[in-house]
């Protein structure tokens, strides 16, 4: 997902870990939902003025999940708050040559929060859409990048080019990359790409495929307390 350094940026702070992101931790809040540790780790994570480009890409990718999931409480002063700051870190990350595609990722993604603040600003449906489809012709093999284009060709209506039989296509060619690219450990990204995909198949009519997805998320990840407790009890309830 990331096989990129910028030797020329790696200037101020060689020997900082990225203590603020203790993977594991921050996979296991995901899973427990609890983003006040992701907001402790990202507001400790802004303290450093001059963060390397991996340092950026790091926060960035938490930010892309933080910002949604404070959306979804409707905690919009939180979300705006963050968006700022993903907005100002993926800027830096375009100006130090990272990853186009994933730059691409991200822009998408703060359009898409956007549109839900205001959802009346359809020229940000317009601009995720883009981005997405662009990201996807410059890395079809990106596990992030592919599991976006599942997200968007799911949710768009077909006259616009949405397709979910290609969106489900999507979502098991980007598991089958995260896999194939050992990106599964604590990845917060791989895991939510499963649930993605449980929730396509369910809304496609696609109850029992819908319920395999999710006892094989839970043979992944046992506690992800949301699946367990909520939704695959919801699916097989007779």
């Amino acid at each position: 997902m990331k096989h990129y350094l910028i030797n020329t940026f790696l200037l101020v702070f060689p020997t900082i870990a990225l203590a603020q992101f203790n993977d594991a931790k921050m996979y296991q809040a995901y899973l427990k939902q609890n983003m006040d540790v992701w907001q402790q780790a990202l507001d400790e994570a802004y303290t450093i003025s001059k963060p390397t480009v991996r340092q950026l890409e790091k926060i960035v990718n938490y930010e892309y999940g933080y910002i949604p999931a404070r959306l979804d409480e409707k905690n919009k002063e939180e979300a705006k708050r963050v968006m700022e700051k993903m907005t100002e870190h993926v800027d830096l990350l375009e100006k130090y040559g990272s990853d186009a595609a994933m730059i691409l990722i991200y822009r998408s993604s703060l359009y898409a929060y956007a549109y839900k603040l205001n959802v009346w600003d359809l020229s940000s449906v317009s601009k995720c859409i883009e981005c997405v489809e662009k990201a996807y012709e410059m890395s079809p093999n990106n596990p992030m990048v592919v599991s976006l284009k599942g997200n968007i060709d799911f949710y768009r209506p077909g006259i616009f080019g949405g397709s979910k039989k290609r969106a489900l296509f999507c979502f098991e060619k980007s598991l089958k990359l995260f896999e194939e690219q050992n990106l599964t450990t604590n990845n917060w990204n791989y895991i939510a790409t499963y649930l993605a995909m449980a929730q396509a198949y369910e809304k496609n009519g696609e109850k029992e495929k819908a319920i395999l997805t999710c006892k094989k998320i839970l043979e992944v990840s046992p506690n992800f307390e949301y699946v367990k407790n909520v939704y695959y009890p919801k699916l097989t309830k007779k």
